[in-house]
């Protein structure tokens, strides 16, 4: 079981990393500190299971869960200071609301019913055909507190930072919840194109191209934004747009 441990507290970040670490078959394979970064690891990580604090500056636990796609959502467990929250916990289907200081005990039956909650979904779970990966026709961008609904003819490129994947348009950035390989599987590969190991750009946004002497090239959208082709790609670049 991979699990993502969530809390802006250092130390109680650490403490049950270090619980979770003691438990069999149980792998830790990240931390974060804020609602933000939360949001950048479950998309990075795709952990089975997530320890998420409610109360945190920025996103709440809440407010993370809420902006996690429900399908293939991994299992919750909120953990806090205070028990106040508890309903509302279980109201949006967490396995399991601990209360700090969480003891060894409490923590051994949260990942208990994560275990079983496991068990029942694949017991469940129908057997289906494989299916072709959909092509995206928009996509959903986070600025600030606010989710927003993209076009894809309004992005003209997607760049990875880090962890982080943003949507650039002419209206600024937005935060999207996929990685840069995963929008190249969707994306129609006749207007979207990779151009760098951190960057996808929409052809249609390309305005000026300015090749440089060791192979690659820079590029200037039409919002005058400039992006970098690496040498890698800027091959590949020249086949679909001569030049």
């Amino acid at each position: 079981m991979t699990v993502l441990v969530v809390d802006d507290e250092r130390r109680s970040r650490e403490r049950l990393s270090r619980l979770l670490r003691g438990l069999p078959d149980v792998s830790v394979v990240g931390e974060a500190q804020d609602g933000t970064e939360a949001l950048a690891a479950i998309s990075h990580l795709r952990p089975d299971a997530i320890f998420l604090d409610v109360q945190m500056p920025g996103l709440s636990g809440f407010d993370v869960l809420s902006a996690v796609p429900a399908n293939g959502r991994p299992w919750v467990v909120f953990v806090t200071a205070y028990d106040e929250h508890a309903l509302a916990a279980f109201d949006v289907s967490a396995v399991d609301y601990l209360v700090k200081p969480v003891s060894e005990k409490r923590l051994v039956r949260a990942v208990g019913r994560i275990r079983e909650r496991t068990a029942l979904r694949l017991r469940e779970a129908p057997i289906q055909a494989p299916s072709t990966t959909r092509r995206l026709h928009r996509i959903v961008g986070k600025h600030r507190q606010t989710f927003h609904v993209l076009s894809l003819d309004s992005i003209e490129a997607f760049v990875a930072e880090q962890t982080l994947v943003f949507a650039v348009t002419d209206r600024g950035r937005f935060l999207v919840d996929a990685t840069l390989r995963d929008l190249e599987t969707r994306l129609d590969a006749e207007r979207f194109a990779r151009v760098h190991k951190q960057t996808i750009v929409n052809l249609a946004h390309l305005h000026e191209l300015a090749p440089l002497l060791r192979g690659g090239a820079t590029a200037r959208l039409r919002s005058g934004s400039v992006i970098e082709i690496s040498r890698r790609y800027a091959q590949a670049l020249r086949r679909v747009l001569p030049w």
